[in-house]
């Protein structure tokens, strides 16, 4: 260490784990959320050395979007971390600037507590690449002309057509849609509002299914992306998180051990998995605290909320599956074609996802089911046909 008191060795040695974990696999995304999960290092510090080195390393030009992406939300989730990595220099030594800042003022981190967060970091084994590491992003000069790396499958090799990346205009009618039926209070207002947005959804897909066949490109591309849970009810948020994706044609697996669930489907697929699985979480909490608040037996034990959750997903996927099928006859009959052409043309998306799930992960076992509270379970599917998904936003009425 040197004489001004920086640890400016352990900083360097720091930022030297985060860059080998990358090569390993392993996004900022995924360091973060190891990091909040755990009791060892404070997440602020690796927020603020995650935001440090992308700065190092030129991420907002050179990184491919989805990097970027995960990068914003840690600058967003750690505004004041974020401040700190711009205004650390780039120039120079790393290490001791690194040092100097995180060890000034109210950010106090000490040498040891670097070291630790390295340790963590080095300690990762190295996972599935899904995302092009640092060491073969472009040239910051090639970054500025519009080249940017893509995903890492086996599926991408087949060929450019028609974008693939979700369209940002519909992205943001189905946002609005969710958004409001997260903040009504009304239960027929949220049915109605997930209904469009779910509509809207299968539609989009089905189109750009559709631009892609008629484009001849002959491959169909396929992303995997991981989802991070957040405490408590893991398992059942897995559950819902899996009911969602088996009803848009997206495969998942969970990682129990990491809290993490890795899914592989289309970008479009993913997109919509991710909007409506943020989207059911609210609605799903706001329904359970309504069953608390009703004061039925036992609703406020652990037991009922995670049987409320498990039947919540087992509804909601079921729902899912009727609204999907619902929405594919009405886009064949806009297009003008048989329901019988246009499945085995989304058939063609499924047996490309089902293929990359396959070659990701050639080692899956499907997860026991577990005996739960059976009033939360009927309460939680009931809370499902509130929140639900029929052409027309009505709920289901219960005989």
């Amino acid at each position: 260490m040197p004489d001004d008191g920086r640890p400016s060795a352990e900083a360097a040695a720091l930022l030297d784990a985060l860059v080998g974990a990358y090569e390993r696999g392993w996004q900022p995304a995924d360091l973060l959320h190891l990091t909040r999960r755990g009791a060892e290092s404070p997440p602020t510090l690796a927020a603020a050395v995650l935001l440090y080195e992308a700065r190092l390393n030129c991420a907002a030009e050179r990184a491919p979007a989805e990097w970027s992406d995960q990068l914003t939300a840690v600058a967003e989730l750690y505004p004041e971390q974020a401040r700190l990595a711009d205004r650390t220099p780039v120039t120079g030594p790393p290490g001791g600037h690194l040092a100097g800042v995180l060890t000034a003022g109210r950010s106090g981190f000490l040498g040891f507590q670097l070291s630790e967060l390295a340790a963590e970091w080095n300690r990762l084994p190295d996972w599935m690449i899904l995302l092009p590491p640092p060491s073969q992003w472009p040239a910051e000069s090639a970054a500025r002309s519009g080249q940017r790396p893509h995903p890492h499958t086996e599926a991408d090799a087949e060929v450019p057509g028609p974008s693939t990346a979700p369209d940002p205009k519909v992205l943001g009618r189905i946002r609005g849609l969710l958004a409001k039926a997260e903040r009504t209070e009304f239960a027929e207002e949220a049915e109605a509002f997930t209904a469009k947005a779910q509509e809207l959804m299968t539609r989009y897909a089905i189109t750009a299914v559709l631009l892609r066949s008629r484009a001849h490109t002959g491959g169909t591309v396929v992303h995997s992306r991981r989802f991070h849970l957040e405490n408590p009810y893991l398992k059942e948020k897995a559950h819902l998180l899996t009911a969602i994706g088996d009803a848009n044609r997206v495969r998942t697996v969970l990682f129990g051990d990491l809290d993490i669930v890795a899914a592989v489907g289309t970008p479009v697929d993913l997109q919509q998995v991710d909007l409506l699985y943020t989207s059911l979480l609210v609605q799903s909490a706001r329904a359970m605290q309504s069953a608390a608040a009703e004061g039925r037996s036992g609703a406020r034990t652990t037991g009922f909320r995670k049987a409320f959750l498990a039947g919540f997903a087992s509804r909601i996927g079921q729902r899912l599956h009727d609204a999907d099928a619902k929405a594919t006859e009405a886009a064949a009959d806009e297009e003008s074609i048989p329901l019988s052409d246009l499945l085995p043309v989304l058939a063609t998306t499924s047996a490309a996802v089902d293929a990359e799930f396959t070659r990701l992960f050639p080692s899956t076992k499907k997860a026991r089911a577990r005996s739960v509270d059976a009033r939360g379970w009927h309460a939680g599917r009931a809370a499902a046909d509130s929140a639900s998904l029929a052409k027309g936003g009505r709920a289901i009425r219960r005989k």
